[in-house]
């Protein structure tokens, strides 16, 4: 089984997290600790805009800022007073993705006043266990809100469940109540801070080890109940040891050169991202098919990693070197999903066209890393 470890470390105004697989990294996560608007913030806005064609609606949420929230759930007209949270963040071209279903997430559990019932992660699987989570949690639901429980409550105390869902309840409680007094557009309640954000997002509890050299998030961290390292500059600097800024600059690169001498050439475009297989070099006629397979094998492996490197999600486009055999190319999809298989966010290898183009979707939650950061992080 691989060794998983996760480094964290600071540059600049950014807390940096990489998630190394057996000493490869395989994910970034970018935090800015001067963000304003972010995913999970909760506002009480006032709707401007109704769109019934797309059966949504622009919300003022904050002073000067709008999002889209769509109308799903409950019907609304111009000058209502919403609760919202932030689902997405805004684009170049599209504003941030609001929701009417607040969602307030701990270590075991999420309340959700989306649905109100017992919800329970796809990744517990013993029946008898997801049975017992779901009898101790049912008597909690209310007419305003349910549960979802996460992987870690599997393994958690009972008590230690329970004392979670009555601090999300009353928090829950706090928000209603700030909603019904604070003049809309307005924040009411946020999770912002940092390394609460960049926890939520690493996942901490499927890691070996934990290594920073930030003192804050090795308190943090600590007190959490996460067993980490401290990595004092006297012991060697961590970026000097982990090479982080090295992988990091990988992000910024179009080019990316694989074993065998060929190479990937990746393109994000606002539509989709598009990544081109190269061999690198002309290929002798001799054994010409089985060369070509065992690139784009390779180029597959490669693919995979750099599309959850750079948080590559929505629409991506991979232009392999043609191969002959059609049962090649079904291969070639079944050990891309192989790879896919164990990203962070949910992605499907979809089909492989007529012009030999595989198709991939990948769940959008934030923006590429390259647009969360600026390359001048680097330096």
């Amino acid at each position: 089984m691989a060794h998983t470890e996760i480094v964290i470390t600071k540059m600049k105004d950014h807390l940096v997290s990489m998630l190394l697989k057996d000493h490869q990294p395989v994910e970034f996560q970018c935090v800015s600790e001067k963000a304003k608007i972010e995913i999970g913030n909760i506002y009480t806005g006032i709707v401007k805009n109704v769109v019934k064609n797309i059966n949504g609606a622009f919300v003022e949420f904050d002073e000067d800022e709008m999002g889209f929230l769509s109308m799903q759930h409950k019907q609304y007209k111009a000058g209502d007073e919403v609760l919202v949270q932030i689902k997405k963040e805004a684009t170049k071209e599209k504003r941030p993705m609001l929701s009417d279903q607040i969602e307030l997430t701990g270590k075991y559990l999420v309340l959700t006043s989306d649905k109100l019932s017992v919800g329970i992660s796809n990744k517990i699987h013993k029946k008898d266990k997801k049975q017992e989570l779901r009898e101790m949690a049912e008597p909690l639901v209310t007419q305003e809100y349910g549960f979802i429980l996460r992987t870690e409550a599997a393994k958690a105390d009972k008590e230690d469940v329970l004392c979670e869902a009555d601090m999300l309840a009353k928090k829950y409680q706090e928000i209603i109540c700030k909603k019904s007094y604070r003049k809309a557009p307005q924040l009411v309640d946020t999770n912002y801070d940092a390394l609460s954000v960049l926890v939520h997002d690493i996942k901490p509890e499927a890691a070996d080890s934990i290594v920073t050299d930030q003192e804050d998030v090795y308190e943090k961290l600590t007190k959490k109940g996460y067993e980490v390292s401290l990595c004092s500059y006297e012991a060697g600097d961590i970026d000097r040891r982990y090479r982080v800024r090295h992988y990091l600059s990988e992000v910024f690169k179009q080019k990316i050169f694989m074993k065998s001498g060929g190479f990937l050439y990746i393109e994000q475009t606002e539509a989709m991202a598009v990544i081109d297989v190269n061999t690198g070099k002309s290929i002798g006629k001799k054994n010409q098919e089985a060369h070509i397979k065992k690139i784009n094998l390779e180029a597959a492996k490669e693919a995979a990693r750099q599309i959850r490197l750079r948080n590559l999600s929505g629409i991506i486009m991979i232009d392999f070197i043609d191969m002959r055999s059609k049962e090649d190319e079904k291969e070639l999809l079944q050990i891309m999903q192989y790879y896919l298989n164990d990203d962070s966010k949910k992605a499907v290898a979809v089909d492989i066209t007529k012009l030999g183009i595989m198709e991939i979707t990948r769940k959008k939650e934030k923006n590429p890393i390259f647009r969360q950061i600026s390359i001048d992080i680097l330096e």
